[in-house]
């Protein structure tokens, strides 16, 4: 929270929002910027505080799960595309001009936030919108958290070597909440990448990052050790009857 830019930044936050990207807190986001209003974006951030906000475009709500259509949804008379109304905020820690006039840029999560309102968007080619920032608290359950872990042990046993020690030091960072979200990353994109092994497609409706999204719009980190609980569980379940974890650990 210490890191999340001042007020005046907060009343007008550029956004860039994605259709399958959930910005969570800790994590690096490259971007390949090409579009003129997105160029006029980036300008704009290196001017004025180094800060991006990055949405994730709502799905059409027959696509939607009873959990997520209890969440408010956009105007139907705003023609531009909807958006989450909690998303992660960024900040500018790398840029690159290309020649052809393309931007690599390197945004990195500091927090989440929640629209307010979105300003008119008069001739600015970008939307802006005015946003709160919202708390990272500590998780009250650390039982709970140790079996989420312990779960997440388990499926790396399916993973190769290289991969394991890379969740082994995920699980080893200092702060609980950032634990959280790793794995709020990594749980969904095992089912993404077990998909893509047995030639198919996740789906349409993106469940992966239907399940990102609540974690990241959940009222506190013991919501989001109980979604992720669940999911990495029936996840296990799946990997056991198909046969993916080693002999040796079945016994």
């Amino acid at each position: 929270m210490d890191r999340l830019p001042a007020p005046e930044i907060l009343a007008a936050l550029p956004i860039f929002p994605l259709p399958n990207v959930v910005f969570l807190p800790g994590m690096v986001l490259p971007l390949n910027v090409f579009e003129p209003r997105y160029l006029d974006l980036v300008n704009h951030a290196l001017e004025g505080g180094m800060h991006v906000g990055v949405p994730l475009l709502r799905p059409d709500p027959s696509l939607l799960d009873p959990a997520d259509l209890a969440l408010p949804l956009h105007d139907p008379g705003d023609e531009r595309p909807a958006i989450e109304a909690v998303f992660g905020i960024g900040q500018l820690i790398a840029h690159q001009r290309r020649p052809d006039g393309r931007r690599f840029i390197r945004l990195e999560g500091l927090g989440r936030v929640r629209v307010v309102e979105e300003q008119p968007q008069h001739e600015r080619s970008f939307r802006l919108v005015k946003v709160e920032a919202l708390p990272e608290h500590d998780p009250v359950d650390g039982h709970a958290l140790e079996v989420l872990k312990a779960q997440v042990e388990r499926m790396a046993e399916t993973f190769d070597e290289d991969d394991r020690q890379m969740i082994r030091t995920i699980l080893e960072l200092d702060d609980a909440r950032m634990i959280i979200y790793a794995i709020a990353s990594l749980v969904p994109s095992v089912e993404v990448m077990r998909a893509a092994r047995r030639g198919r497609q996740p789906g349409g409706s993106m469940p992966h990052l239907r399940l990102q999204q609540r974690c990241l719009a959940a009222r506190d980190a013991d919501c989001r050790v109980e979604l992720l609980t669940e999911r990495a569980q029936s996840l296990i379940d799946v990997l056991g009857e198909s046969g993916s974890f080693p002999v040796s650990s079945l016994n």
